[in-house]
């Protein structure tokens, strides 16, 4: 696809000829838009200006990740260009670290990026261009991770956020979907930037689209799309009313952090867990599994008092209050199996097959993703199992020339002493293979890049 502009007036012209959207939520300040170069985002950002009542208050929003080097930096240009054409104004925004990184970071960054426009610019409306395709391809791995209805819900039309402002997303309001979007653009003579990383199947949701598209509607029928969009609305509406029922029984997380549930005894478990993943949202932790919430979920409905482990946190309710403890897990020497695919929730742990390509690798060799959090590896025939620290642990660290204590590598890597038994240790073949923190084993190095490698990573709390 050739991304030259057209002049400002034929772009315009080929901007007012788009299919009007529907009218934007009633919401104080500009209306602003996350632009990413892309032809989702730019379809939404040319269809919202066709509309004469939002073309004056519209603003753009452009983070460049850095991921893809140069073609980011273009990016960046190119919307910078649309914007200028369209008279609107835009405000670009990079992260500091360059090359590969994981999507909770990047998401992290550009979730910081936003709230700093939000106080500059004042706005409360902030349009994203999902659509139809991205509602099938969110249930699906959400339905496959066991998601609560929150998550399965997700991505709403409106979605209300704590801070204040709401995103709003039109496309999936309008019903359109990706072949829609592109034929719309095609015909209108609209450039737009291709990000040549959504056709690798190194992620998981770009392997769903890839297997969509080779018999997505064969499989499950034409207008499939509008049918999931239908569920997640339902689901999204069951959810709100769970929300309310538990604000209207108090069950609030309060200032300090904890919830009053004693409301909760006898209620029917899906209010109760409804109230739990709210609680643990606001501490940090999304989608839990039922297993590690089960032990608390139970006290709860009996009125009793429980603690458990979720994700290196220790929940417990006592006297009618969920809280976290101040305590941190200690997990002990049992080995745990640790399955490919699902996070552990006891610990975080989460081990998946992906597939290191020349960009990944680039990065990984320069250092840019820090083992804090994510590790890729060669795979693994054995299999992996976890369990907490013990003495005499020992194990040869990436570009170490010999082994180490693992007390001596926490140390120098400045861990406090009170999280070291709360970090879990991975194991394949009874050896270390990775510890959050530190590098994984040098017996697992990758050589370049590798299809299948072995991605670790740690969804606990931040370490130091």
């Amino acid at each position: 696809m050739p991304t030259n502009l057209p002049s400002p007036d034929a772009l315009r012209a080929a901007a007012s000829r788009l299919p009007r959207l529907p009218s934007a939520p009633a919401a104080s300040g500009p209306v602003v838009v996350a632009v990413s170069g892309g032809a989702d985002s730019v379809y939404l950002l040319c269809a919202l200006w066709a509309d004469e009542a939002v073309r004056p208050r519209l603003r753009v929003l452009h983070f460049d990740h850095r991921v893809r080097g140069e073609a980011s930096a273009d990016d960046a240009r190119f919307v910078a260009a649309l914007c200028a054409a369209l008279a609107v104004p835009c405000a670009l925004g990079s992260r500091g670290e360059q090359g590969a990184a994981s999507e909770a970071d990047l998401r992290f960054a550009r979730d910081a990026f936003f709230a700093e426009q939000r106080r500059l610019l004042g706005f409360e409306l902030l349009c994203t261009a999902h659509h139809l395709d991205d509602v099938v391809e969110n249930a699906l791995l959400r339905l496959a991770r066991g998601a609560g209805l929150a998550g399965l819900a997700a991505p709403r039309v409106l979605q209300e956020f704590r801070d204040g402002h709401r995103r709003w997303r039109p496309l999936i309001e309008a019903g359109l979907d990706k072949q829609t979007l592109l034929a719309a653009l095609l015909a209108a003579g609209i450039p737009w930037r291709e990000d040549a990383t959504n056709a690798l199947p190194v992620a998981a949701r770009n392997r769903i689209r890839l297997w969509l598209s080779q018999g997505g509607e064969t499989a499950l029928g034409a207008g499939y799309a509008e049918g999931f969009a239908r569920s997640t609305r339902i689901l999204g509406e069951a959810q709100s009313a769970l929300a309310q029922w538990a604000r209207e029984l108090g069950c609030i997380v309060l200032p300090d952090g904890s919830m009053p549930v004693a409301a909760l005894k006898g209620r029917p478990a899906a209010l109760i867990q409804a109230c739990l993943r709210e609680f643990l949202y606001a501490h940090g932790v999304g989608e839990p599994g039922p297993k590690s919430l089960h032990p608390v979920a139970q006290a709860i409905a009996e009125g009793a008092d429980a603690r458990a482990a979720v994700r290196g946190l220790i929940v417990g309710v006592r006297r009618g209050v969920l809280a976290v403890m101040a305590e941190l897990p200690a997990f002990g020497v049992v080995e745990r199996r640790l399955p490919i695919g699902q996070p552990d929730d006891e610990c975080g742990l989460l081990a998946e097959h992906a597939d290191v390509d020349a960009s990944l690798w680039a990065s990984l060799s320069r250092g840019d993703i820090s083992p804090a959090k994510e590790v890729y590896v060669l795979p693994q025939v054995a299999a992996l199992a976890w369990r907490g620290r013990t003495e005499g642990d020992r194990y040869q660290p990436l570009g170490s020339p010999g082994s180490a204590k693992l007390s001596d590598l926490l140390i120098n890597r400045k861990i406090p002493a009170e999280r070291r038994e709360a970090i879990p240790v991975v194991l394949v073949g009874g050896e270390i293979l990775w510890v959050p923190g530190l590098p994984p084993a040098e017996s697992a190095r990758l050589a370049g890049p590798t299809k299948g490698a072995l991605r670790l990573t740690w969804l606990g709390p931040c370490l130091g």
